[in-house]
């Protein structure tokens, strides 16, 4: 049973023949890149998610506000509740436009008037109708009403004066319908009628009269719909937008009042209330909004950097950092600290571990989302955006803790522009005072940006043991335990690191490499020596090389191997950043110990048995610009050392040997170097080699003069004064290495200075594996040779 489930475990448990380190590696970045969208949509969408955490999410139209609700920034938007009321009230405003009086509608009225009062006339003067029969044939008149009781009356009434009742009707309606009348007006003009009638008229036939012309007046006027539409429509398009304001704490809705359209429009433009009907909107936006980032930061990265593509461990700390400073913008815009939150520090804080392009892609990709937080505030958006921009490009030296605050000071500097133009109006509307302090939030951003960075990158260091640029400075310091013990144990190879280091800082500045990083690398990467020091020709005294009494080439060579695998064991339990240690194991790349490969092969009976894997290093070779630097400087130095060369082109050709190995042999196959480049590593190894290892002048010992107190010169020997020629002096001679003397120096050509990059690329390959090599000139000493 056991051993079943033991093969089971070893079938299902250990890694599939298909899981390379190179698709493991593919599949953790894209599981970092699939936890980023989900934790960049959840902060941004927090609350939606969570809306308990919002005391305004659940309000709604007649809410009762239980505490004052206040602005949480300073916000103008436009108000589509009061526009549309202005609108309205200015469509109403409008009066409807009526077409010319209609003189057609006079006649027809006097015509329809004259038959109807010649129909009553007939009936007054019917013979045989009886009153009644002569009052229900007037109610048969359908144009107009009358009561009974008037009906009555106008059959009493005599002949005369219904005839002038008839002639007064019509003067009346002639001279009423002569006036334009339109529908609203009409009840009002009928209740003018009285006061037309003529004054000649009594009472009851003044009624008689009324009464009749109030049911025959007509409006002669009447409405253009199409020309009132248009009037109305015209004066809605002609009303301006309404606009609201509020300053930062300003009372949104005051405590007790139950909250209207108008107040809750407010609320949804600060981003205080979130309807249930856009939750799904918000989700959306915020995945877009990840997925926009995710895409254009990690295109840059696959296609320009591609060591940090394969730094795993870097990528995560980034997507952490990145994380935390998003939350801490979410966070601080909800309390309404828009001008104080220091968005510009994760420029910073990137800059410090990345190249200076990936850090300001990470501060527009913060800014762009904080312009999000802030519901689409360009200003938000602008204040962290150009802080970030302004504080990578400023911070050059990330090792000196005043860079970081003079870059605080150009971030400072630019939020005081950003903030002054958004606010400008302030001091029209006589609110200097909101705006002064806005400038003061502002200038104090970019300081805190500055100390935020600086304490972020120390616990950073801290807790990742990464080669930032304090650890660097505090790793380059002489009394770290590790050099001291270098200094000790093998002060031959200390004074090499020295000279490697020297040469490795010049051609990474010159490349726009990282030269602090290589410079700290470089004073590191033979301590593994230590462990055997005398089996390392720069250590031996007096001429005495424990390989010759050893006369085992394959024990030389894996002593001579060992130490790059010792370096590695000493970086760790001295607690070394992971980057210093890629530079320990590549430092050689796979290159050989071809001095004893030869003597093996020498004394071997039969060299098909000499197996060349036990002279040649484990490897990787150089896999960035870094470590692909120090493996010619450090092979550069020690063949010059070795050979002692005489002249410049002896030097030059040194340099120029060294270099075409290794690119016969491979080495700088995945080291990211350029033609240009190598010619560029050249010039400056040539230069400074030059001054290092030139040949020194013998000079001769002048004859003394006679002076009295002068001791006299022996027997045999002329005595030369002061005014005899000096004897000639001897050739140069070449003594490389020679102990320093007083006789002076020929003139050296001076070092080209190299002008320091703006910006040291910081990008950093952890845990990959290693390699290294070593100069044919040691191998032709008996030492570390290639």
């Amino acid at each position: 049973m056991a051993r079943a489930l033991r093969r089971w475990s070893d079938t299902w448990l250990s890694r599939p023949n298909w899981a390379t380190p190179q698709m493991l590696r593919n599949l953790n970045v894209v599981a970092l890149a699939l936890l980023f969208v989900l934790l960049v949509t959840v902060i941004l969408s927090l609350d939606t998610i969570f809306p308990a955490g919002n005391q305004t999410a659940d309000l709604r139209i007649g809410s009762v506000v239980d505490e004052d609700i206040r602005a949480p920034r300073s916000l103008t938007y436009v108000s589509r509740a009061l526009t549309e009321r202005a609108r309205q009230a200015a469509v109403e405003a409008v009066a409807p436009i009526y077409d010319p009086p209609d003189p057609t509608v006079a006649r027809q009225q006097l015509d329809l008037t004259r038959a109807i009062l010649t129909y009553i006339t007939n009936v007054r003067q019917d013979p045989y109708g009886t009153r009644s029969q002569k009052v229900g044939d007037l109610k048969m008149i359908a144009a107009f009403d009358l009561p009974e009781v008037l009906l009555q009356r106008i059959i009493e009434i005599d002949e005369d004066a219904w005839h002038a009742i008839e002639g007064e009707i019509i003067n009346v309606l002639e001279r009423v319908m002569r006036e334009p009348i339109r529908e609203p007006d009409l009840v009002s003009v009928r209740d003018q009628l009285p006061m037309q009638v003529s004054v000649r008229f009594d009472s009851r036939q003044a009624d008689i009269i009324v009464a009749i012309l109030e049911d025959t007046v007509r409006p002669n006027q009447f409405e253009n719909p199409d020309a009132t539409e248009t009037a109305r429509q015209e004066a809605a398009n002609a009303t301006e937008d309404e606009t609201r304001s509020f300053a930062q704490g300003q009372v949104i809705v005051r405590a007790g009042t139950r909250i209207d359209e108008i107040d809750y429009e407010t609320l949804q433009a600060f981003g205080l209330l979130q309807p249930q009907d856009l939750g799904g909107q918000i989700l959306l936006r915020s995945l877009l909004a990840s997925l926009t980032i995710l895409l254009s930061g990690g295109l840059y990265i696959m296609r320009f950097q591609p060591v940090l593509r394969r730094d795993f461990q870097m990528l995560a700390l980034l997507v952490t950092l990145f994380l935390i400073a998003l939350l801490g913008a979410k966070i601080f815009a909800g309390s309404g600290q828009f001008y104080l939150y220091p968005a510009a520090a994760v420029a910073l804080l990137f800059v410090s571990f990345v190249p200076v392009e990936v850090a300001i892609i990470g501060g527009l990709s913060l800014a762009l989302l904080y312009g999000i937080i802030t519901g689409g505030s360009l200003e938000a958006m602008s204040l962290a955006g150009f802080g970030s921009l302004v504080g990578a490009a400023s911070l050059r030296r990330a090792e000196r803790v005043n860079t970081f605050f003079i870059a605080g000071l150009m971030i400072s500097f630019v939020n005081l522009l950003v903030v002054v133009m958004f606010n400008i109006d302030a001091l029209s509307n006589g609110e200097s005072g909101r705006l002064g302090v806005f400038v003061l939030f502002s200038v104090i951003n970019g300081i805190f940006a500055a100390a935020v960075a600086l304490a972020g990158m120390y616990v950073v260091t801290l807790g990742f043991n990464l080669p930032t640029s304090l650890k660097l400075v505090e790793l380059s310091q002489p009394n770290q335990a590790l050099l001291q013990r270098l200094l000790r144990e093998a002060p031959g190879t200390y004074q090499h690191s020295l000279q490697v280091a020297n040469l490795s800082e010049q051609a990474a500045l010159a490349l726009g490499a990282n030269a602090q990083l290589v410079r700290v690398a470089a004073l590191y990467h033979d301590i593994g020596k230590m462990l055997n020091p005398a089996f390392f020709i720069e250590n031996q005294a007096e001429g005495v090389n424990p390989h010759d009494q050893l006369n085992d080439p394959v024990r030389s060579a894996a002593i001579i191997l060992s130490h790059v695998p010792d370096g590695d064991r000493l970086a760790k339990q001295y607690r070394l950043p992971a980057r210093i240690r890629d530079f320990i194991l590549e430092h050689h790349g796979t290159t050989g110990v071809g001095y004893f490969y030869k003597q093996a092969l020498d004394q071997a009976e039969e060299p098909d048995t000499v197996d060349i894997e036990q002279f040649r290093y484990p490897g990787p070779r150089p896999r960035s610009r870094e470590t692909a630097i120090l493996m010619l400087a450090d092979s550069c130095e020690s063949t010059v050392r070795a050979r002692k060369p005489t002249t410049r082109q002896q030097i030059a050709d040194i340099v120029d040997e060294m270099v075409d190995i290794r690119l016969r042999d491979g080495q700088m196959d995945d080291a990211d170097l350029t033609t240009r480049d190598l010619k560029t590593i050249r010039t400056i190894f040539v230069e400074m080699l030059q001054a290092v290892f030139h040949p020194r002048i013998n000079y001769p010992t002048l004859p003394s003069s006679r002076r009295p107190g002068i001791e006299t010169p022996p027997a045999g020997r002329s005595v030369v004064d002061d005014r005899s020629e000096p004897e000639p002096v001897p050739e140069v001679q070449a003594v490389p290495n020679a102990p320093p003397d007083d006789t002076p120096l020929p003139d050296v050509p001076p070092l080209r200075r190299v002008a320091k990059s703006t910006q040291e690329t910081k990008a950093v390959n952890i845990n990959s594996d290693k390699d290294s090599e070593h100069s044919p000139s040691e191998m032709e000493q008996g030492g570390n040779g290639t």
